[in-house]
């Protein structure tokens, strides 16, 4: 009988001592899916003890990110690169842990060095793409997501974006094509920003009443679209609509609290009215948010002046 068990489940000792480096972070992964993340830090650790390969690194390098220890995992995935030199899969890691702290330009770098080695990494060029086009290079920007769709990329995003580039390169023709493309093969859930930008485009182009449609539409489509409350408190304010414009930015605020512009306008509105303490409270709050926003800076040094005169 023992003769039998040792057939049909023994193993050699070297496996039986659970030295095997692949099943360790097999193991690893199962602990990540459930939630155990300090299970799975011990797994993915072991084996990289035993066998170090770029798909561990990678794990542990997710598994700190999701841990909130962006610096750890990045030490990691450094430590990678040393044994597996300019390995896609690490740099496009580093470079998005990169962007998640902030540090833009090193994230970029690592991005080109990713397309240095693979040139059809579409994540790769469409970050380059959104840095320069919020570096106000719109025509640069332009160039690698025509690149996106010449590699068969055809979705809403692509078209949205190459249509806001075309736009801020007034190239009217194009945004207008591109935009109408966007819309026509929208997803449910990317319906609300193409709706959001195309009411920017409207608001460009000074037709206020159809970028108020546009806002509407794009609270149809999500009800919990921040950005496009705060922009109909805007325009409700040009109207007069005081009230109206108060609540549609209390409820941007409630709905997206990352957004500094609610926050703003609610301080703007406050002080206009004389309630310096909700002025700068909410002030404060858009400074926290985006600490280099001029009007904010402006705005609270107003407040700090009629505090030293009381």
């Amino acid at each position: 009988m023992d003769r039998a068990e040792s057939g049909a489940f023994g193993t050699p000792k070297g496996e039986a001592e659970f030295k095997d480096w692949y099943w360790k972070t097999q193991l690893g992964k199962c602990y990540y899916r459930l939630g155990l993340f300090k299970e799975a830090e011990k797994q993915f650790i072991s084996s990289l003890g035993n066998l170090p390969t770029v798909e561990t690194y990678a794990l542990v390098g997710k598994l700190y990110n999701r841990l909130d220890q962006p610096l750890l995992a990045l030490n990691y995935m450094r430590q990678g690169l040393e044994k597996f030199s300019s390995d896609v899969t690490l740099t496009t890691w580093i470079a998005r842990t990169n962007e998640l702290l902030g540090n833009m330009d090193e994230s970029i770098d690592h991005y080109k060095e990713v397309l240095s080695n693979q040139a059809n990494h579409i994540e790769a060029i469409a970050c380059i793409a959104t840095n320069y086009f919020y570096s106000d290079l719109p025509e640069i920007a332009l160039r690698y997501y025509r690149r996106i769709l010449q590699m068969g990329v055809n979705n809403a995003e692509i078209f949205l974006n190459v249509g806001l580039c075309c736009f801020y390169c007034q190239q009217f023709d194009l945004a207008i094509a591109c935009i109408e493309r966007a819309h026509a093969i929208a997803s449910q859930d990317i319906q609300a920003d193409v709706w959001y930008n195309t009411g920017h485009i409207a608001l460009a182009i000074g037709d206020v009443k159809m970028a108020d449609r546009c806002f509407q539409l794009a609270l149809t489509c999500d009800p919990e679209h921040g950005e496009s409350l705060c922009n109909l408190g805007i325009l409700r304010l040009r109207e007069g609509k005081i009230d109206q414009a108060k609540s549609c930015f209390y409820n941007a605020r409630t709905k997206a609290p990352h957004l500094f512009e609610p926050y703003f306008n609610i301080a703007l509105l406050a002080h206009q009215s004389g309630r310096y303490s909700e002025a700068l409270q909410n002030v404060n709050k858009s400074l926290e948010i985006f600490p280099e926003h001029d009007h904010s800076l402006t705005l609270r040094k107003h407040i700090m002046i009629l505090y030293t005169m009381i």
